[in-house]
């Protein structure tokens, strides 16, 4: 007798097993067959739509099945009708194979309902509102167009939604009708709207709060005597909302109030804390161990006067800034400030210390795009190598910078773009020890990828003309190396230097960056990416560096974790840690 091994014995069973469990599965998540022929696949989704019977398993009970069958005629033809065919043929079977059970729906869809006369009609005051005629252009029912049940009822909708949102709000139809011709396989709507009259706003009442009401008005985009529009009011809630004062806001139009169909519009306001603090801890490889903490006095009086305090501090960067801000004319867009600030830095390359103040005027333009006019007094004093003694240079700097963000969610990441292109100047006969005139352009552009990727470009070129290039203070040379800037050399490691072999900075600026990011699992991506770039003064030397990295996106911005090497060395390993928004 041959004896058959233990482990074959248990082989066979667990095979035994699997062949049931597949079995089992198969029978379990087995789908009827539901055949529908001679439509097209729009007219076929919405016969399915409507079809009961598509919602029922293999193992329904068969007397279920067959009395949703007898109904599925009914069913498909609602379905078409809606679609403009009133007459279809239908034949239908209904099988039953292997535990389970089939359909098949023969459809001959016949002619099609045509619209062969269209009567839309605007009445009473609203009938010659340029919104009206804008919606009924747009509309995609015409003449000699296939009946669709669904364009109608949008169509009565959206010409009511609109008289709501303009004011008309005791708007009513007088006729609404679509009636059909089955012999003539021809149709006829008629709608009519009477727009009763319009409502307007009699005044603004706005409740009192820690700020001045008029100041309060200027974020109004509607008048009192304008008519009712729901979009400016909704565009004022918006504003309101944005304002950074106010952590509540209601508006509401009080009809029940009208007379002559002239009612007030009342807005509720709450104020957020008048003060407000920040604090917080991070680290990167450019400057180590950070500690930042901020102020922040919303309202200093009613006309919506704000401090500003930001205190940042590390081992080889630090700086201290005050900010006293104004908002004039339009609050939102067009602000005033003066400032003044401390700034330390010490690291490897660079050894300086800069007092500043000055006043900025800010306006606004297009969503994100921003025009700064600034003058600030600056007083430096600096070295550029240990073996140097300290220089004292001051300036006083007119500038003016335009800046734009765009930007939009797209899952994990961003897309969108900014730039920021800043022009500065001194001169000798104007309160300043050296003439220059500066200029920067920075751009950075990021776009996801339709496979889950994201492909970020870089690249910020700056030029100086100086009259004396020895005398120009550290914070205006140009400098390259770092996180954000050529991931592969120290921080400010990339620049001109002097005969002793120290770095001193630039007059001109070139880099650039080439990333892409690809997402692994939720939350994290790893990167590759090649960065290039040079700060020099007589010949430009392009330094080239390329890496690795890791991203998680956290709740506070994605952390960047990057293995990088210059090019000319790839034995001279730097890792890049930092925590930064995407643009």
């Amino acid at each position: 007798m041959k004896i058959i091994p233990c482990f074959s014995f248990r082989r066979f069973c667990y095979l035994g097993l699997i062949f049931i469990q597949f079995s089992y599965s198969a029978a379990l998540y087995a789908a009827p067959d539901i055949k529908i022929t001679g439509l097209t696949s729009e007219l076929e989704a919405n016969a399915r739509a409507y079809l009961a019977l598509s919602k029922e398993a293999c193992d329904a009970p068969q007397w279920k099945i067959k009395h949703l069958f007898d109904e599925s005629p009914e069913q498909i033809e609602k379905a078409l009708r809606a679609l403009g065919y009133y007459q279809p043929k239908i034949q239908k079977t209904l099988t039953w194979e292997k535990d389970c059970w089939t359909t098949l729906f023969d459809i001959q869809l016949g002619a099609p309902m045509l619209i062969k006369e269209l009567d839309i009609q605007l009445l009473g005051a609203g009938a010659q509102e340029p919104f009206f005629a804008e919606l009924l252009a747009n509309n995609p029912i015409k003449v000699a167009s296939v009946v669709n049940h669904g364009q109608y009822e949008a169509l009565k909708s959206s010409l009511q939604a609109m008289a709501e949102a303009k004011g008309y709000f005791d708007n009513h139809y007088e006729l609404r009708r679509l009636a059909v011709d089955l012999e003539n396989n021809s149709a006829k709507i008629q709608l009519h709207l009477q727009t009763g009259n319009r409502y307007y706003i009699s005044h603004i009442n706005i409740s009192e709060n820690a700020l001045d009401p008029e100041f309060s008005r200027k974020f109004l985009q509607i008048k009192p005597g304008e008519a009712y529009d729901r979009t400016k009011i909704l565009e004022t809630h918006q504003l309101l909302d944005s304002a950074g004062y106010y952590k509540d806001v209601q508006l509401k139009y009080l009809r029940k109030k009208a007379e002559d169909y002239y009612a007030p519009l009342e807005v509720k306001l709450s104020n957020l804390p008048r003060h407000s603090l920040s604090a917080g801890l991070g680290y990167d490889t450019n400057l180590g161990a950070r500690i930042s903490g901020g102020y922040k006095n919303r309202f200093l009086n009613e006309s919506g006067h704000q401090f500003i305090t930001d205190l940042n501090l590390s081992l080889k960067k630090s700086n201290f800034i005050m900010e006293y801000a104004l908002p004039y004319d339009d609050p939102l867009k067009d602000r005033l400030s003066f400032f003044s600030g401390i700034t330390y830095e010490n690291t490897t390359f660079v050894d300086s210390q800069k007092v500043e103040v000055g006043s900025r005027l800010s306006n606004r333009f297009y969503g994100q795009l921003l025009l700064s006019e600034q003058l600030k007094f600056v007083a430096e004093r600096f070295r550029n190598s240990n073996s140097d003694p300290y220089q004292t240079r001051y300036l006083l700097v007119p500038g003016i910078a335009i800046s734009n963000v765009r930007a939009e969610k797209k899952g994990m990441y961003l897309d969108g773009y900014k730039y920021l292109l800043d022009l500065n100047g001194a001169h000798r006969s104007v309160g300043s020890s050296v003439s220059f005139i500066q200029s920067r352009f920075n751009l950075k552009m990021a776009y996801s990828t339709f496979w889950g990727g994201s492909i970020i470009a870089r690249t910020d070129l700056g030029a100086t003309a100086v009259d004396a290039f020895e005398n120009l203070p550290t914070s205006y040379r140009f400098y390259a190396g770092g996180d954000n800037s050529v991931r592969g050399y120290d921080y400010k490691s990339i620049g001109e230097r002097d005969a002793s072999g120290n770095v001193i900075g630039g007059r001109y600026l070139v880099t650039g960056s080439l990333e892409y990011e690809q997402k692994i699992i939720e939350n994290w991506s790893i990167a590759g990416f090649i960065d290039a770039g040079d700060a020099f003064t007589s010949g430009m030397n392009i330094k080239f560096g390329a890496g690795l990295g890791v991203r998680w996106y956290s709740i506070v911005g994605p952390v960047r974790v990057d293995i990088a090497v210059p090019t000319d060395n790839i034995g001279d390993v730097h890792f890049h840690f930092s925590l930064s928004t995407v643009l």
